[in-house]
């Protein structure tokens, strides 16, 4: 029995039952082992979730890091398109972490919640750095036009908030082309 083992059968169990739902017990038979062993790990159901909830914000964020890697050497317009496709590929195979972001989303509003908002805040700082640095390069180069660096970059969270919820909703298609559509919307005021 490892952590890592715990983590991984703990991240399913929240992510189909939900914070408030799931019960130690289940987490501890989706790993084999009797309740009573979790707590040499954990101390409480509520470690436990902060600490799933802390290694999902690490992978989308290492996720993310690497698209800001990648796309670093793109023009503005292309390189924020790079950025808010990122939604759509993290998330297109990694179901249960979609549900368990879903569902942490409104968790956050709990006891924890203010450890956990800490926790997700945090994470988004080179992808804010990367969103407003494409928005500095492009209106640097003519090619945006100038505005509130801050105000793009929190409607660019916006954005990729609405665009992490019609993954819920829609369908792959009817997402690939409501994004593509926002897209353009996007692109064409950028540009004006």
């Amino acid at each position: 029995m490892t952590r890592a083992r715990i983590l991984a059968e703990a991240r399913t169990v929240f992510a189909r039952r939900g914070h408030a739902q799931a019960s130690l017990r289940e987490i501890a038979e989706a790993v084999g082992i009797k309740t009573p062993s979790l707590y040499a790990h954990f101390p409480s159901k509520e470690a436990l979730y902060e600490a799933v909830y802390a290694e999902v914000v690490a992978e989308h964020t290492a996720f993310f890091d690497e698209l800001v890697r990648t796309s670093a050497d793109l023009e503005p317009l292309p390189r924020l398109h790079h950025l808010l496709s990122g939604i759509g590929l993290y998330y297109r195979d990694r179901h249960d972490e979609h549900e368990f972001s879903m569902r942490a989303a409104v968790d956050e509003y709990g006891a924890a919640g203010q450890q956990l908002r800490r926790i997700f805040l945090d994470s988004e700082s080179t992808l804010a750095a990367a969103v407003r640095q494409a928005y500095d390069d492009g209106v640097a180069s003519g090619s945006f036009a100038p505005g509130d660096p801050e105000g793009f970059t929190a409607l660019v969270f916006v954005i990729m908030d609405g665009l992490f919820l019609q993954l819920t909703h829609y369908s792959p298609e009817l997402y690939a082309e409501r994004f593509d559509r926002a897209w353009r919307h996007l692109s064409a005021v950028l540009s004006a």
